[in-house]
């Protein structure tokens, strides 16, 4: 019989389970990475999907602000424009329509900007179409008097004539007052003289009207002159 003595038996290895150990952990901080790299670029995909929409909302304020801007620059032009307007029709009135103004009148009404004459248009149209046609037709002898009578009888004398308009154009509006200032003196009338008086002759849209007026003289008058000085659509 023999006695022998067996080995002690080997214990397992615990290499398998910190390898197990670490393979978890290893798993668990791809799942803690994954997981926050998707939240991360979640987050970010947020973070530009507000950036758009921020960008779109300011896009949308600029227009805005820029539509504003242009509706007030246009309400200012509008105002400037209804200003100039309403001065000018201010100006063109029977009181003042003295020729040579009538055509400075004329003149500014051309060389207004086209909202300025629209405006004009809209505030004394009739007013606008004389003062065309007015500076369409002015030349010189545009209106004038033919056939001039003088009649001394004591101390007054009385003019006669025939005031005759030359402008087919302002003719077309219809009939036209015209003041005609008178002169007397007892030498050749000059341009220095003053009148003695005046008084209005509708001319009718055929062209003509009598002129008859007395006024007061000395008797000593040896000249007498008339002078067409203003001229305004009758009945405006």
């Amino acid at each position: 019989m023999s006695y022998g003595v067996q080995p002690p038996a080997k214990k397992p290895s615990s290499l398998p389970k910190i390898a197990t150990i670490i393979c978890s952990v290893l798993a668990v901080i791809f799942l803690l990475v994954s997981a926050t790299m998707y939240v991360s670029a979640r987050s970010k995909a947020q973070e530009i999907e507000d950036m758009r929409a921020e960008i779109q909302s300011a896009d949308a304020k600029t227009v805005e602000i820029d539509s504003k801007i242009t509706s007030t620059r246009e309400q200012i032009a509008e105002a400037g424009a209804k200003k100039d307007a309403q001065e000018w029709c201010n100006d063109v009135t029977r009181e003042n329509s003295d020729l040579d103004k009538l055509r400075s009148q004329g003149n500014a009404l051309k060389s207004m900007k086209q909202p300025t004459r629209d405006a004009v248009q809209k505030l004394c149209p009739e007013k606008k179409s004389f003062a065309e046609a007015f500076a369409k037709d002015a030349k010189k002898g545009m209106v004038g008097p033919e056939s001039i009578q003088c009649l001394i009888d004591g101390n007054t004398m009385t003019f006669s004539a025939t005031i005759k308009i030359d402008a087919p154009s302002v003719l077309a509006l219809g009939d036209m007052d015209v003041t005609v200032e008178a002169f007397a003196a007892d030498h050749p009338i000059t341009d220095s003289d003053t009148s003695i008086g005046s008084t209005v002759v509708t001319v009718s849209s055929s062209g003509t009207g009598p002129l008859s007026v007395t006024l007061p003289g000395s008797g000593n008058e040896t000249d007498c002159a008339l002078k067409p000085v203003r001229m305004w659509p009758t009945g405006l």
